[in-house]
Formats: C-alpha cells, sequence, structure tokens
C-alpha cells in the first residue's frame, strides 16, 4: 500500500512517524511510505522498499543463474516437465 498523507497512514494502521523503516530502521519522517502487505505489518520508505525489491530481484536471479564456477541447482522450463519427470504428471479431471 502506498502512504502519502496522514488520513492514508492512520487508516492503514501506522499511529505515528516515530516508527521505525523496516528495512533501514530510520524514523518514517516524510512521505511516500509503501506499507507491506504481510501481517507484520512492515511499513518503508519508498527508496528503501525499491532497494529491497531489486535486493529480491538480484538474488533470485542469481539462484536461478548462479556465476560460474557454480551450476545451476533448478532448471524451470515447463517444456521438459510432466513427460520427463520419472514419476510422471496425472491430469486431475
Amino acid at each position: 500500500m502506498l502512504i502519502f498523507n496522514d488520513e492514508q497512514r492512520l487508516r492503514a494502521g501506522v499511529k505515528s512517524l516515530s516508527k521505525r523503516c523496516s528495512y533501514c530502521s530510520k524514523s518514517l519522517s516524510e512521505y511516500p511510505l509503501i506499507m507491506n502487505d504481510d501481517a507484520g505489518l512492515a511499513v518503508f520508505h519508498a527508496a528503501c522498499a525499491a532497494a529491497l525489491a531489486t535486493e529480491i530481484i538480484v538474488d533470485l536471479y542469481t539462484f536461478f543463474r548462479p556465476p560460474a564456477p557454480y551450476h545451476q541447482l533448478f532448471v524451470l522450463d515447463p517444456r521438459y516437465s510432466a513427460h520427463q519427470h520419472p514419476a510422471g504428471c496425472e491430469k486431475k479431471e
């Protein structure tokens, strides 16, 4: 959820701007803010939310395409999924 003003912040359940950013631990002193949709109610500065998203994308990319000399652990290719899997795949109807 994107938060631009005090009214939106209060509706989101964030009582004050003295709460700390879940990423950088600095005070949430100015807008815009980003709140995640998890049960934990984490609130981030917009720049911190962008940095966190970038880190997640980089981690996923390096997990599925690791640099040399490491090898891939998983290959996600739907063309080779069910018909080449030893256990096969049953279609539920």
